[in-house]
């Protein structure tokens, strides 16, 4: 049945309009969109109050047509009809104005995630234990797709991703050899165990530091520094990765339109000793609001996040990484936030350094466990006992757990 909808949509971020039409560069062939029960939406550029047509395919059938207008950006945006997962699916937008057409073929609906961090959400599948027998099995996987941004710095927000280190792309051992190594096993993983198209999206930064990733909104939330919004010219790309927002606006922003199924996050080192928003006063307020204000700009309030909880490394200070980990503990009090513990996953002889530990399975698998708990409904243990506290009598220390979390 053919289904007909006109909406007019106005963007949070504006651009120039484009002398032909085209979807933005975060939407591409072989993607995989948000599945149902979401609904998914494909946006892009045209020119000022073009009127676009829409058309949503499989197999040659059409399945829905959609007439939207773009607004006085040339931005234009339908939302298509809530899809089960599957496919492969065509998606093409015709220009009333400019006569040409763009499609967006090979197209999954599934569960998408953005992974997003610093280095040890970037440290690549090579680098792993057993690489190349991960990297062969990945052939296995071709329902899951990958797309890895390349880190930048913005003290505005944009509309779309300035560059890209790989878009969209069927996984195999190729493109799969430098592409986050938590983030593929952690799709992999919920790919074994929910069977659904996955789409992964590697967005992380070397270095960053939880602010830089904030909005100003979630900023507000928290105690801010004015001084690290400043940085200009040559500054911002050495230092953007520390400074309030800046990875937010060219990293994160550019994504707020598409439908996600959930984050997962692998940060902190930057972020724990002392100096400005440093230490787990301000990272125990910035990361639950950081949380928090992502499913709200995603327009998802039930949005799973699950994070990993800072491995030891060899000059890590341990007072003040065991204080971080604290802090990162407290986004535990919201809903459908997973921790994976890595404090048993050191590794001093890394090639990497120790703070870059190498034993990235587990830690995509302890992910996973979340997701698939906290998630998907799954009853399994995804969690080991906790600490709940501490008491003292004249003869001995006791020290209080919680038991394994059962989903």
């Amino acid at each position: 049945m053919l289904l007909i909808t006109r909406l007019t949509f106005v963007a949070l971020f504006f651009s120039n309009a484009a002398t032909s039409i085209r979807f933005s560069n975060v939407l591409g062939s072989n993607m995989v969109l948000q599945r149902a029960p979401h609904q998914a939406v494909v946006w892009g550029f045209t020119r000022s109050n073009d009127r676009v047509v829409v058309k949503f395919g499989k197999n040659d059938f059409l399945i829905g047509t959609l007439n939207v207008t773009a607004n006085n950006k040339g931005e234009f945006l339908a939302a298509l009809p809530r899809t089960e997962a599957g496919g492969p699916y065509t998606i093409s937008a015709h220009s009333k104005h400019h006569g040409d057409s763009v499609t967006l073929n090979n197209v999954l609906f599934g569960d998408v995630f953005l992974c997003s961090g610093q280095s040890n959400m970037r440290f690549p599948l090579v680098g792993d234990f057993n690489a190349v027998y991960q990297m062969r099995a990945a052939d296995r996987y071709p329902n899951i797709r990958l797309m890895t941004v390349r880190h930048n710095a913005s003290l505005t927000p944009l509309s779309e991703i300035r560059e890209f280190d790989q878009k969209w792309t069927i996984t195999s051992s190729r493109t799969v050899k430098r592409f986050s190594a938590v983030c593929w096993y952690f799709g992999r993983n919920l790919y074994d165990k929910i069977g659904v198209p996955v789409g992964l999206i590697g967005n992380c930064r070397s270095g960053s530091s939880v602010q830089a990733w904030l909005s100003p909104n979630a900023l507000s939330k928290c105690y801010a520094d004015e001084k690290e919004s400043e940085c200009e010219g040559s500054k911002l790309k050495k230092n953007g990765r520390f400074k309030n927002s800046t990875l937010w606006n060219a990293m994160i922003a550019p994504f707020l339109k598409m439908r996600l199924g959930g984050v997962i996050w692998y940060q902190g080192i930057s972020n724990q000793g002392e100096g400005p928003q440093r230490g787990k006063i301000y990272y125990a307020c910035q990361f639950p609001a950081m949380i928090e204000d992502w499913r709200a700009q995603f327009e998802n309030e039930n949005m799973f996040f699950g994070f990993v909880q800072l491995a030891p490394y060899e000059d890590m200070g341990k007072e003040r990484v065991a204080e971080l980990r604290e802090a990162q503990a407290a986004a535990l009090d919201l809903p459908l936030v997973g921790m994976a513990s890595a404090v048993d996953l050191g590794d001093i002889k890394s090639n990497f350094g120790s703070r870059h530990p190498r034993k990235k399975r587990l830690v995509g698998e302890r992910l996973a466990a979340t997701a698939t708990a906290l998630l998907y409904g799954l009853k399994l243990v995804y969690q080991g006992p906790t600490l709940s506290g501490v008491s003292t009598s004249s003869k001995e220390v006791v020290i209080h757990f919680q038991e394994s979390s059962l989903g």
